[in-house]
């Protein structure tokens, strides 16, 4: 093993591309062709100062010093290769990925996140292209060979690398710069770290209905439930999110700011959600907007009463991100030019006359506000039910309560030690009811 450079380092990972194919092919002859691969690669890496530290049947791995040598040593490379008289009139082509960190040497090579960066970059390459994340796009900018360019390719999530890369390819004159679509990527399964609700739904179908064709529109980049606390913003927006499927392609980022107070925080929290790590080359801001630039994507921020003065950073996003769409659940209006609002009802009540002379009180069930009394009354109570002698009580409840939901949860998770007619004897006297259990 030769003497390792430690430090920060740019690490190239090379690999043939259909090499089982070019096996078939080329049959006994194919050991030549693998050896001539391999020289041409090592006479550029050593040329440009390489270190190899493993070679392992058609792939290298090779790190080195100045970011812009492996650069130099790819590009050097690739001409090799395209130019190469390979036997038949083949077309053996390379795929490359490079990634600059600090990993950890050891008497056998390296470890560390960054050297899985780097394989995984280069798996999402095809042959003859020539990857670079982020990291190493920022060194080399601007020391490239003459004449080479890169072109921004977007963002990607690459298998087992927890947040989104930042992807950049070489593009050398006189080589192949079109390629398919970046392979080995879990862009087909797009951020979606939505909270499952804990309970289900229970009515709002024409609210689901009505806010789900507000975000199809194209006009409707910013759309904010508005409702007094406890009315069902959030809940109402996770049942939207559900019902919209996979409209969003690049997905649903969900940011819950009831524990943010500080509009500063809200940046880093969206950060978070979004599982991006914080780097010192650019600013968070910079980096969440590279995430989401080229995204098709709902971004869910609830609970944004307490930290208004952030606002500025949706605007900021949205200006940034033609693709972008953001829902917010706030208990105020955002006051911003794009904003479109929603005003988030209480659930429908029954009218007195229904319950002052009822006769059938399965009639009742059809309120949603009813409805959502009796199942989270069934949750505490398996064997509660809604009846001829309880139903105008739970009725009254349910009135009295304004249709709140959040209220009559907490209302309806009491009948365990009160019947509806004594809780609703205790609400009209002011006596404490809605008050969570210890758990």
């Amino acid at each position: 093993m030769p003497q390792l450079p430690t430090g920060s380092i740019t690490l190239l990972f090379t690999d043939i591309e259909g090499s089982t194919r070019l096996l078939h092919q080329f049959g006994n002859r194919y050991a030549g062709v693998l050896r001539e691969c391999r020289r041409l690669l090592r006479a550029a890496f050593q040329q440009a100062n390489g270190v190899e530290v493993d070679t392992q049947g058609d792939s290298f791995f090779v790190v080195f010093e100045r970011a812009a040598d492996a650069v130099a040593a790819a590009v050097h490379a690739q001409r090799a290769l395209f130019t190469a008289p390979w036997p038949d009139e083949a077309v053996v082509r390379v795929r490359m990925g490079m990634h600059t960190g600090e990993p950890q040497p050891t008497d056998e090579g390296y470890i560390g996140l960054d050297v899985h960066h780097a394989a995984r970059i280069m798996s999402a390459a095809h042959g003859g292209q020539v990857l670079l994340s982020q990291e190493t796009r920022d060194l080399v900018k601007a020391d490239l060979p003459e004449g080479v360019g890169l072109r921004e390719l977007g963002a990607y999530r690459l298998k087992d690398i927890a947040h989104p890369n930042h992807l950049f390819q070489l593009v050398i004159p006189g080589l192949p710069a079109d390629f398919p679509p970046l392979t080995a990527l879990s862009s087909q399964h797009p951020l979606r770290n939505i909270p499952s609700p804990t309970t289900s739904f229970i009515g709002r179908e024409a609210e689901v209905a009505a806010i789900s064709d507000l975000l199809r529109r194209d006009e409707v980049r910013l759309l904010t439930l508005i409702g007094t606390a406890g009315v069902g913003k959030t809940r109402l927006a996770l049942q939207v999110v559900a019902q919209l499927g996979s409209f969003f392609s690049g997905g649903q980022c969900f940011v819950a700011l009831d524990q943010v107070s500080s509009p500063d925080a809200v940046l880093p929290a969206l950060a978070q959600s979004l599982n991006i790590q914080e780097e010192k080359e650019r600013s968070l801001l910079e980096q969440v907007k590279a995430i989401l630039r080229e995204q098709a994507m709902l971004l869910i921020l609830d609970n944004f009463e307490q930290v208004l003065p952030a606002s500025l950073l949706i605007t900021d996003l949205l200006a940034a991100c033609p693709r972008l769409k953001v829902l917010v659940t706030s208990r105020v209006m955002l006051h911003l030019q794009a904003e479109h609002l929603f005003e988030v009802p209480s659930l429908p009540l029954p009218d007195s006359r229904l319950y002052e002379h009822l006769s059938a009180p399965a009639t009742l069930s059809h309120y949603a506000s009813v409805a959502l009394f009796v199942q989270r009354a069934s949750a505490v109570q398996p064997d509660f039910q809604l009846t001829r002698a309880n139903a105008a009580a739970i009725a009254r409840i349910c009135v009295y309560l304004d249709g709140i939901p959040l209220a009559i949860e907490l209302a309806a998770a009491r009948v365990r030690h009160f019947s509806p007619q004594t809780l609703l004897a205790r609400l009209e006297h002011g006596l404490a009811v809605l008050q969570a259990e210890a758990h």
